[in-house]
């Protein structure tokens, strides 16, 4: 038990380094997104390259997304605090989370999509190969 604690502990430091590097490359090179987008990307590309293994950040990232609504707590604190704000611009904001939420939810199902595809070409192609075909 106490080694399964401590090997999650040690994903969940592992996924705060690799999201701490890439804010801090992506602040460095003056990139117009965050560095979640930046830690994505690489992760990404690290997990589809084979270079990381899905069950080297398995359980921290599973731990991290069972105890999400831990990171929002400050957000509805604020929610809380600032009646006032939503009351008048309240429309504005709800508009902006409609539309954020909207483009997020867009753009993971096209890239799902697009890996989707592209992980079914690269098995076709190995099928293709192994199998001595065009």
């Amino acid at each position: 038990m106490m080694k399964r604690i401590a090997f999650t502990l040690m994903q969940v430091l592992g996924l705060i380094a690799a999201w701490y590097a890439a804010d801090r490359a992506a602040a460095w090179l003056g990139l117009p997104f965050s560095g979640g987008v930046v830690g994505l990307l690489v992760m990404v590309a690290l997990l589809l390259g084979g270079v990381l293994r899905p069950t080297a950040i398995e359980q921290g990232a599973d731990w991290l997304l069972s105890n999400m609504l831990l990171f929002f707590i400050p957000l509805v604190v604020s929610v809380v605090q600032f009646t006032g704000l939503l009351k008048e611009d309240g429309w504005r904001l709800f508009a902006a989370i409609g539309i954020g939420f909207t483009c997020v939810m867009i753009a993971t199902a096209l890239t799902v999509e697009w890996v989707c595809r592209f992980e079914r070409g690269l098995r076709l192609r190995r099928l293709r190969k192994e199998r001595g075909l065009p």
